[in-house]
This record gives C-alpha cells, structure tokens and sequence, in this order.
C-alpha cells in the first residue's frame, strides 16, 4: 500500500473482471451521464471498477463524479498539466483487473457495453478491440452526414480504434508500453499502430460502440476538432514517413494548404493585372477532387442528397488540417519519453509524482 493508501500491486484483483479508466477536464456538462450509463450496465458492480483520471479540473467536474460514490466501485485520481494520454496511463497504472476499458467523459455507454466487452476479450486471439462513436439520436445535419455512413465501414479488421471507446487486455497494454504521453494528440492511432506491430489485431465490433455527447453539432465545432486532432498527426507520420503512419490525412493536409497558398498568390496576380481565370485553377483544383469524392461516397450509400454538403465538410476538414500543416513544430519529433519508456507502466506499477493526489470516493 501507499502513503495515501492506494494499491500498487502489480497482479490484478481476481473480483474484479474490468477496469474503466475515464480521463476527464472540466466535464461537469457531461461526466454525469457518462456515469449514470455505466451504473446501468447489466455487468454486477462487484465486477468492475471506475478509475477517473482529472487533469485539474476547475469546474463541478469533480463534485458530479463523487455523487456516484454509492452506485459504482470508483476511485479518483487526479494529475493536472498533462495530456490526455498520460492520464490514461495513469488510471491504467492503477487498475487491478484483467481489462482495461478507456472511455471518454462525454461518451455514453450502452448497459451491455462491459458484458460485450469481457465476452469478445475472453478469447485469446483478442488484441484491440472497440468501435468508433455512435452519433447521439439529436445529432445535427453535420453529425449526420459526416459521422453516421462511416459506421457501416469500420466493423472487423480496422487501422485503429478511438481511445475514447478502446478495449483490451492489460497484459497487452503494458507489453505496449502504453499511450505515447509525448504527443498531445492521435495517440490513440500511434497506440494502435504499435500494436499491430506487435502482431495484436486491432478490431471492431458494432455491440462495442458508445454514444459520443461531443459529435460536432455546428461547423464551427467540427472545424476546430479536427484542427484540435491534426495537432500530432503530422509529427506521428514524420516519425517514420516510411511507414505511412496518417498518409493520407497529412498529403491531404498539404495538398489543401497549396491549394490555398494557390489562390492567394492568383489573386495577388489578379491585382497585378493578370486574369481572373487565373484564380480558377487553385479552386478547381481543391473543390473538384473532394466534389468527386463525396459524390461517389454519397452514392455509395444511397444519399444523394450529402453530396454538397459532405464536399462542405470534406472542404473544412481540409482548412482545418491545412492549418495544422502551418505548425512547423509538429514536424519534428516531441521531446521527451514515449509512454513505453515508462518504467512504472513497465512494470505494471503505478506511478505517484509527488503533484500527483488520489481520492476514495
């Protein structure tokens, strides 16, 4: 035992079959639904634990979650200043079952999300496992058209799995090493990518998926998400370009950018005299290809009606990325220790920074 009285025994604790480790900042909007679903679920509440991991909340974040002390096995753990991944660390650090279940603050899961969840880890083959984020039932238009067709293509064998929804046996996630606590962003595909790696399959299942509150409901929020979640991908890929970790995303990144880049030196030439025509070919050439795309996607799935707004989207995801591309830092790799070079996750311990408090709830 610890000085504040915490467990950090490296062998998981036989009556528990699983371990939910929440990271939460200022979720006081949200942490009480997260909860309310979790006392719902149809697993006996002797046969899981809730290890919330707070980031120095400064909001009721920490109040909502201690008033579920009666109706769940929670324990609270707080370490501000640090990202999301580290926080993950740590309540992984902490856990005492076999399984380890990240779930965000502002997810909902199912009643049946933790039986689900222990019967397809029950079977030896298993690696990562989860889904991506069912859209609420009052999602807007951009939920819809951006969110909900991607759920039909992402079950089985996929490139990653969101870490707000991520499952898998705590053997694995220390052989790992854990989430890499030097990015701030895209750790949870970093993750996943070592994982397969190291021969674990990554895999999804429609009956894991959970409820995401924080689906963009408004363009201005689905902007600034993606710009948020671009922050690391190009430093991932930069890593080992060799690899094509985030490919895709990061030519597209660029190719928006020179697009832009484009338009602005036509115009400047249009002001020096030159034709507007000359403008054309930078729009063409960025509103084209995602046009096409979306249209094939649109058709794909029946719906023609997303194709203008689907290029819509498509566009201010480019622009959001681009401006990721603009930050010349996350070109480079991150100083400092990747989560595998964390001895305590190493060991299976739990790491205690003396800034670093716990709280039985």
């Amino acid at each position: 035992m610890n000085r504040d009285g915490s467990n950090t025994s490296d062998q998981p604790n036989n009556s528990l079959r699983i371990s939910v480790i929440i990271p939460a900042f200022n979720e006081q909007l949200v942490i009480g639904r997260c909860l309310a679903s979790l006392v719902e679920s149809k697993l006996p509440k002797a046969a899981f634990e809730v290890i919330l991991v707070d980031n120095g909340s400064i909001d009721r974040t920490l109040e909502v979650v201690r008033s579920f002390q009666s109706d769940l096995h929670l324990t609270i753990l707080t370490q501000p200043g640090v990202h999301i991944s580290a926080l993950r660390n740590r309540g992984a650090a902490a856990a005492r079952s076999d399984i380890l279940a990240f779930l965000d603050a502002d997810c909902i899961a199912p009643a049946d999300w933790l039986s689900n969840a222990t019967g397809v880890l029950s079977d030896a083959d298993a690696g990562v496992v989860g889904a991506p984020y069912e859209i609420p039932h009052d999602a807007s238009w951009v939920g819809r058209v951006w969110y909900q067709d991607r759920l039909a293509e992402k079950v089985g064998n996929v490139s990653y799995i969101p870490g707000g929804d991520l499952l898998i046996r705590r053997e694995h996630f220390l052989r790992l090493g854990g989430f890499d606590e030097s990015i701030q962003t895209n750790e949870d595909f970093e993750f996943c990518q070592r994982a397969i790696a190291a021969g674990l399959p990554i895999e999804s299942y429609p009956q894991l998926r959970v409820v995401h509150l924080g689906t963009p409901r408004t363009v201005g929020h689905f902007y600034r998400k993606h710009r948020w979640h671009g922050t690391h991908a190009i430093t991932v890929f930069f890593r080992d370009p060799e690899k094509k970790h985030n490919f895709r995303p990061v030519v597209f990144s660029f190719y928006t950018l020179a697009c832009v880049v484009g338009m602005l030196l036509a115009l400047i030439a249009v002001a020096a005299g030159a034709a507007w025509i000359l403008v054309a070919v930078p729009v063409l050439a960025l509103l084209l290809p995602l046009f096409a795309i979306a249209g094939l996607r649109s058709v794909k799935r029946k719906r023609i009606g997303h194709v203008l707004p689907l290029t819509f989207l498509y566009l201010t995801y480019g622009l959001a990325r681009a401006t990721c591309a603009l930050n010349y830092k996350a070109w480079r790799k991150p100083r400092g220790s990747a989560a595998s070079s964390n001895p305590a996750l190493a060991r299976g311990l739990a790491a205690r920074p003396e800034n670093d408090r716990k709280t039985n709830a």
